[in-house]
């Protein structure tokens, strides 16, 4: 995701010069803006909300880069490895990097540019497609199953688990810990079975428990998760950089805590406050009046859904409302979708009641969002109208957790493939003048 013009994953329409002066023609981001929709089924309002979201949701998952985050903390100076201030000398001893989550991939490439010329071994797991773009010999690399684990993930627990215990002589383990690891990097102790982890971790999913209470459950049949990879690792010294999906930072919950442990040295380089003060900066750049509502959203995607809409409605023109967080979804239907797509379709059904120039955008920021190729959606005050002349009812899709398919053909899902970052989610919500 290094560099990527995120801005083109927003869909635009196709035709109709209505743009306000100083806009780019519809019709010269053909090409740029992936698929379109048809032109009678777009209102110039929208075309200026849509316009208006790609920059700020562009910057949103800039200021969660992964590589940037881990520059902003660590650091060469000369044959020393900075971390804040704690300092390794990278001559004296080996280092064991292990990896582990979404953007594991992205970190581990940049800390082994930083480490160049250093003796350095050990092991990144992520989520499938997750690692091509990234130089990471002399790294093994193994690719795993999110959001439920599969043999890939097994895999990575083993490895990492091998590598920990290979002899060696003064060493020092650093370790990139990212959202996803929980599902991604299993160990499951003695007697419980790849099955069984799989098993538990999907009635997790379902259930609508949050990431505290799913990943308290993961941490109590892994050998690797709360604190476990540092207690293999003793008696070398650990060194983490976390970048946190997890409300509130908490180092315990984050990937299971695979590093909380008091021995461990814990740096926290990332989270979804910075996300959600780049989208609030990005909007008041735009004419927004931009404020941030809550980094600890929670809760049913659905209900979040209808309660920012109102908000954002109820608020004044040119308003800008920025909210973090992750929701969840209890599963009644049959569907295809994510919270993200769950809580736009929600603020879709209110937004249609408003008759206002409105918008809302809920996307995870790793670019995947539940078991899609989206990472969220778009919902306006006229996505109600517009699907219905598709033959669509909203209220449906929704009672069948069938947000994928309801935004699909509206051409309104945010498709930005694997981001390389993960930060939990991000909502904006605009009202224009």
């Amino acid at each position: 995701a290094r560099g990527r013009d995120f801005a083109k994953f927003i869909p635009m329409p196709t035709s109709g010069c209505i743009c306000p002066k100083g806009r780019m023609h519809p019709c010269q981001m053909r090409k740029a803006f992936g698929r379109m929709l048809p032109a009678q089924l777009s209102a110039p309002m929208n075309l200026q909300l849509r316009q208006d979201l790609a920059p700020i949701i562009a910057a949103t998952l800039r200021a969660a880069d992964p590589r940037e985050a881990l520059r902003r903390h660590v650091r060469r100076d000369g044959d020393t490895l900075l971390i804040d201030k704690r300092r390794i000398d990278l001559l004296a001893q080996d280092i064991c990097l292990i990896a582990a989550g979404k953007a594991a991939a992205a970190m581990a490439g940049a800390l082994l540019e930083l480490l160049s010329g250093a003796r350095v071994s050990g092991v990144v797991v992520t989520r499938h497609g997750h690692a091509a773009a990234h130089i990471l010999a002399p790294l093994r690399v193994i690719e795993a199953g999110h959001p439920v684990p599969d043999a890939g993930s097994l895999a990575g627990g083993e490895a990492v688990g091998a590598t920990l215990a290979e002899p060696h002589n003064k060493r020092v383990v650093l370790v990139c810990v990212s959202g996803g690891a929980s599902a991604l990097l299993v160990a499951p102790h003695a007697g419980i079975s790849l099955r069984t982890i799989m098993a538990i971790n999907d009635a997790l999913l379902r259930s609508g428990a949050d990431i505290r209470e799913m990943n308290a459950v993961r941490s109590r049949i892994d050998r690797l998760k709360a604190g476990g990879l540092v207690r293999m690792a003793a008696p070398d010294d650990v060194h983490a950089l976390i970048l946190s999906d997890v409300i509130g930072d908490p180092i315990d919950v984050i990937a299971s805590g695979l590093t909380a442990d008091p021995r461990a040295h814990n740096t926290l380089i990332g989270n979804n406050t910075q996300a959600c003060e780049a989208a609030a900066r990005t909007a008041g750049a735009r004419g927004y009046a931009a404020r941030i509502m809550t980094t600890e959203l929670r809760g049913d995607a659905a209900d979040a859904g209808a309660r920012i809409a109102a908000e954002i409605a109820a608020a004044q023109p040119n308003s800008a409302l920025i909210y973090g967080g992750e929701t969840t979804v209890i599963v009644r239907g049959a569907g295809k979708g994510g919270r993200c797509q769950e809580l736009a379709l929600a603020a879709a059904l209110q937004l249609g009641a408003s008759g206002s120039a409105l918008a809302v955008a809920a996307l995870g920021t790793d670019g995947a969002d539940g078991p899609t190729d989206a990472a969220g959606a778009l919902a306006f005050g006229d996505t109600r109208e517009r699907a219905a002349a598709l033959g669509l009812d909203a209220l449906a899709h929704l009672e069948r957790n069938n947000s994928y398919a309801f935004f699909d053909p509206l051409g309104d899902l945010i498709r930005t493939g694997p981001t390389g970052t993960n930060v939990a989610d991000v909502i904006i919500a605009l009202k224009a003048s």
